[in-house]
């Protein structure tokens, strides 16, 4: 069972790091083989009907097809993706992530509550007053 859960994140982290170049691969290849396919039934269609007059044009029009898709394949993989590509594709996970996302940036013109509280030098919790209480009140060795 652990090594069920073990590959399913493994695949999961893979996948979600590298979705972008799985996708376009996949469908590069897909394309290959549909354009191939494609040409093939053409071929096999002129030579049964004995028609060889286009047949020159077909491999012209195939490698140009191949060379083009595989064209808009580099083109997509190395194109840079602005912030704003990215944000869309990533959907918040929880309703309180989606709240922090959308939370409006307070002014600079507004007083902050929390001016006091940021130049202290050292900050102190409820835990640690109560260990140094306890500290004071302990008996000597």
């Amino acid at each position: 069972m652990f090594r069920f859960l073990a590959r399913s994140a493994l695949a999961t982290v893979i996948w979600k790091r590298y979705r972008r170049p799985i996708g376009s691969t996949l469908a590069l290849f897909i394309s290959y083989f549909f354009i191939v396919m494609v040409h093939g039934d053409y071929i096999s269609w002129a030579t049964t009907t004995a028609e060889h007059g286009h047949l020159w044009a077909s491999f012209v029009i195939k490698w140009l097809a191949l060379i083009g898709v595989t064209l808009l394949y580099y083109w997509f993989n190395t194109r840079t993706w602005t912030a704003d590509d990215l944000a869309a594709e990533v959907k918040p996970k929880s309703k309180r992530a989606a709240r922090r996302q959308r939370a409006p940036q307070p002014d600079a013109s507004e007083p902050d509550p929390f001016a006091s509280i940021r130049s202290k030098e050292k900050l102190r919790s409820r835990a640690d007053l109560a260990l140094e209480q306890a500290i004071k009140n302990r008996p000597p060795p």
